[in-house]
């Protein structure tokens, strides 16, 4: 399935401070956490970045409603994209906390 990108996301720019401050450890292969504070869903999404497609990113999410995609994995996703990283992400949240790292 495929998702459209965040527009606006208050979750965005902490994604993005991550990633731009650990973009050599995720190039690595590491995992960046990013607190984003009590709420959200808990879950863990694989998540395909192609930077050659601004509109959407791929996803192994299994749910048919698209609009329900979790707002701060998404966000992760269009700060990925934002910070130029290309590939496929496993991108996991539970109690507040994102966990990002490239598969």
């Amino acid at each position: 399935m495929d998702i459209a990108y965040s527009t606006r996301s208050q979750f965005l720019d902490a994604c993005e401070a991550a990633f731009r401050g650990q973009r050599a450890h995720l190039d690595a292969g590491g995992t960046v956490h990013i607190d984003l504070g009590d709420g959200g869903y808990d879950g863990r999404v694989a998540v395909t970045i192609r930077q050659s497609d601004r509109a959407s990113f791929g996803t192994d999410w299994a749910n048919s409603d698209p609009s329900r995609f979790p707002a701060r994995i998404k966000a992760a996703a269009t700060a990925l994209l934002n910070c130029g990283c290309e590939g496929t992400f496993e991108v996991s949240h539970a109690d507040g906390s994102l966990a990002v790292r490239a598969v």
